[in-house]
Parts: structure tokens; sequence; C-alpha cells
């Protein structure tokens, strides 16, 4: 008898079904019920009595909704007798708020680490955290995995395709917070360069991009690369700071692709030549937009 089970609620079916398979797995199926006054049920209707459980849930559109589900999935679960339970958390919600930014803000990461940790489950593990400060915030067994290797993979292929030479690529960072992202990238690529963009942000989700030197990217395929693409507003800046200074063709790669408030079109109508995400949030998106499937590294 199989005794690992592949759990997954809404954020990540597809990626669930896939590790099911590719593992050898039973994949779980949940029951939700909604009551009159708003309130919910989750439960597992498969049998986890002594089994090792993996759970995969990104907690995403809409963050607290998502994390609800899954805090009582974990305890129907854990009630139901299972051996273990491994969760994985593809696309960790609330990473952005790490720190006090403003006048009385809460660390609403911590908060939310604070409450997964009660549900005591063997270990969390998360791809591309935002800062590798909120590690700190955890006291379950916890681990945060780089996607790096799926990016290094894909421009390798794309450089190859349309006959880009390293020595002619740069990959930028579009702030300071994105610098060990864009390290890792440029080491595994082996041959490119790398420059940091200045940004001022002056209120939430509203990024002023500052200058770069013209002399790193005049004539070179610039690469942006970051953990999220969100409304879009940063990346759309850092695209033009670039263009402007007399890059050849801009890039832009992202672990997390959120896309919310119509940001999708405005990224497909802008001189971006080249898009590609994660599949950490599923989403219906544009065959425009290229996607990374992370099933590979998720294991057990």
């Amino acid at each position: 008898m199989n005794k690992l089970i592949v759990f997954s609620l809404v954020s990540n079916t597809c990626v669930a079904e896939k590790v099911a398979k590719r593992l050898n797995a039973e994949q779980g199926v949940v029951f939700f019920d909604y009551f009159a006054d708003g309130e919910i049920l989750v439960k597992t209707l498969s049998d986890v009595k002594d089994k090792d459980v993996l759970i995969i849930e990104s907690t995403a559109k809409k963050a607290h909704e998502r994390l609800f589900e899954l805090l009582l999935l974990i305890d129907s679960i854990k009630r139901s007798g299972a051996k273990s339970i491994k969760l994985y958390i593809p696309y960790f919600g609330y990473s952005r708020q790490e720190r006090v930014s403003w006048s009385n803000e809460p660390v609403s990461c911590e908060v939310v680490a604070k409450i997964l940790d009660t549900a005591k489950v063997d270990e969390i593990l998360t791809f591309d955290l935002h800062h590798k400060d909120i590690e700190k915030f955890f006291e379950t067994k916890f681990e945060n995995l780089p996607t790096t290797p799926l990016f290094v993979e894909y421009y390798k292929d794309y450089f190859k395709n349309n006959g880009i030479s390293l020595d002619d690529v740069v990959v930028v960072s579009p702030d300071h917070g994105a610098n060990l992202r864009a390290d890792s990238l440029v080491q595994g690529l082996n041959g490119s360069k790398k420059v940091i963009l200045n940004k001022y942000r002056p209120k939430p989700n509203f990024a002023e991009h500052l200058a770069v030197n013209n002399d790193e990217i005049k004539g070179k395929v610039c690469i942006i690369i970051d953990d999220i693409i969100d409304t879009g507003g940063t990346i759309i800046s850092a695209t033009e700071v670039l263009l402007n200074g007399g890059a050849k063709k801009v890039l832009v790669g992202a672990s997390h692709g959120v896309f919310s408030h119509g940001s999708l079109d405005k990224l497909l109508s802008s001189p971006i030549a080249d898009i590609v995400v994660t599949n950490t949030i599923e989403n219906n998106l544009s065959n425009k937009i290229n996607i990374l499937d992370i099933t590979p590294l998720i294991k057990f």
C-alpha cells in the first residue's frame, strides 16, 4: 500500500497532480463546505492514517483565505492520524511585509509565521522568499529553496536559440533587495555581468527608478530578475530606464507571477521582449508569458 499522499487546495492543483504522479503517490481529496454566515469547513476525504502527507499550497489571491483553508486542512489531517506532514508553500503570501516600513505597521509576515507554527507540521518549505530574514520568524523546521536553476537553463536555451553571446548579457537587479538573486543568476550563467538599479518607493505599489550607468548596458541584452511581478510598476519602470540608456533588448524573469490589477495587459503592451515566471502561482496567462515548472524541485 502506498504510504505517501499529496494534497492541494486551490492554488497549486496542477503542480500537486504532477508531483503525485512523479512520486507514485496517492492524490488526496479535499472537501469544502460553506456556511450561511460565511464560515468554511475544510477536511480530508482521503484516508491518511499512518501515511506521510505532502501538502502543496501557495497563500496567494486572497492570502488570508488561502492561509485559513490551509490551517483547517492541516488540522483535519493531523486529527485523522497522519504519520507526518511536509508543507510546501510555493508562493509565501505576506512575504513583502517582513519589516516596518511606515509608522505603526505590523510585521505581518512574522504574524503569519507564528500562526503557521501553531499547525505543528514537520517541515515547511517555500521558494524564493522576498527576504532571507523571514526564515528567522519560524520555529518549525523551515527551508527556502531557490528557483535559479530553472532560470539558468531557460536563459541558456534562449540565448542559444536567439544567437546571443553571454558577453552581451547583463543581469539587472531592479533594486538592492534583488541583489543576491541577481548574483545567483550571474553565477549560473557564468559569463554575464550585473548592474543594480536604484529605486525609491514613495508609497506601496508605486516604484520610481532613478539612474543606471549607461556604459554598462549600452548595446546589451538585459535580464531583469526579481522574486515577484505584482502590479508591474517596478518592471516597466526598470525597462524604460534600461532602454533609454541604450540597452538592445530587455528580458524579464521572476519567480512568482502575481499579476494584480490588470498588470498583465500593461506588461504585454510594454517593450519587454520576453517574460518568464514559474508556476508557484497557477494563473490563466497569455501564451506570451513563458512558465517554468517547479515540480522537479519538490521532493519528499
